[in-house]
């Protein structure tokens, strides 16, 4: 089974974490690590290890990261570069983590995706879950419910 791990600033990864289990029911394989205030950033790094020893059932291990070059995602580069190469190969680091990006990475763990086709689409996913909308985009006359 695909293992997750959520790395984020905060509880925001509790968060993703309890949200995706309010919409998809209980999940399983997936660790949360918590960057608190006045953490030792060595800690974190050896909180991400563990996490990815944690869900490492050797069929990949996808870990988000809430914001790409920030203390979760260097720390989580800096453990993978010191792992096995065999285990590198199976790790990808996703960043921008949210909620359709953690639901994404469920069903592809569900689904028993390959790991790298996994994160491909989990990754552009991601990139699809962002829009923008305005009342100025409703015309005269529009009917339909485009909610």
């Amino acid at each position: 089974m695909l293992g997750i791990v959520i790395a984020t600033h905060g509880t925001l990864s509790n968060g993703l974490q309890n949200s995706a289990e309010v919409i998809m029911g209980a999940t399983e394989n997936i660790a949360t690590v918590n960057l608190t205030q006045g953490q030792a950033i060595q800690t974190l790094g050896q909180e991400i290890k563990a996490a990815i020893h944690q869900v490492n059932q050797h069929q990949g291990v996808i870990v988000l990261v809430d914001l790409i070059s920030a203390s979760p995602y260097n720390q989580s580069l800096l453990v993978i570069s010191e792992l096995e190469k065999a285990l590198q190969d199976t790790i990808y680091v996703i960043g921008g983590a949210n909620l359709p990006l953690l639901l994404e990475t469920i069903n592809h763990q569900l689904l028993g995706t390959e790991i790298g086709q996994a994160a491909q689409a989990i990754a552009a996913q991601g990139l699809s879950s962002i829009a923008t909308w305005h009342a100025s985009m409703i015309s005269e006359g529009d009917d339909d419910d485009d909610f």
